[in-house]
């Protein structure tokens, strides 16, 4: 098996490690309460792991070969920057010609690139605010305005209404799904107020702890995401 993997041949690969991991997680998530939804580092792992029985039967194929082969369009990109420079050369000129193709592809690509990048801080910080939100707001009772269940999910997604505690305004309960009983309206559950912003309200009864690989798991997924805008640049 060689080592060397190029453009199209990585970009197929990292395709396929991401569809195997999401595809197991989202098994997981539709038979949850699972193992594979309770650690989703579990479904990428096993898709690094498939990766590599994966390549070794794709080598067998031509086609995986023909991958590593520049296509039609950069053959042609390289004829015209090589008859270009042979052209300046000829005319005695130095420097390189302006290219608006390249100031597009990176003005495009770098805000891509940064952009997954900041899901890491964002993706880290918004669980640690739930996370100290649960372990130090105050926990009141509130009333089941409504239950709605997600006709499109299998596995019974249901969004809660819950009257907010002290003024009864309906609000979204958030983690309410996760909640281990579905409650009924009229039934009282207890949640907890974001004091620095009323609308946000979650459950309480729900485990909101940020674990060790949610952490690998953020930054995984903000890597690959990266690695493949950054195919702009390069």
């Amino acid at each position: 098996m060689s080592d060397d993997l190029h453009g199209r041949q990585l970009a197929l690969l990292l395709l396929f490690f991401g569809s195997v991991g999401g595809t197991l997680y989202f098994l997981g998530w539709l038979t949850r309460p699972s193992t594979l939804y309770n650690a989703p580092l579990l479904c990428f792992a096993i898709a690094g792991g498939a990766c590599y029985p994966a390549r070794w039967l794709v080598e067998r194929f031509d086609w995986w070969k023909r991958l590593a082969e520049p296509t039609r369009w950069t053959r042609a990109r390289r004829e015209r920057a090589q008859r270009e420079q042979a052209q300046r050369k000829r005319a005695g000129r130095s420097g390189r010609q302006f290219d608006w193709f390249t100031v597009v592809r990176r003005i495009v690509g770098v805000p891509l690139v940064l952009g997954c990048l900041a899901i890491i801080p964002l993706g880290i910080s918004g669980g640690r605010d739930d996370e100290r939100l649960a372990r130090s707001g105050e926990v009141r009772p509130a009333v089941v305005l409504s239950v709605t269940e997600d006709k499109w999910s299998r596995s019974r997604e249901v969004t809660i209404t819950v009257a907010r505690p002290g003024d009864g305004v309906p609000v979204e309960l958030n983690g309410g799904n996760d909640l281990d009983a579905v409650p009924a309206v009229g039934d009282q559950v207890d949640v907890i107020v974001d004091p620095d912003d009323p609308s946000y309200v979650i459950a309480a009864d729900v485990d909101w702890d940020m674990h060790w690989y949610w952490y690998v798991l953020v930054v995984v997924i903000a890597l690959i995401c990266a690695g493949l805008c950054s195919m702009l640049l390069v």
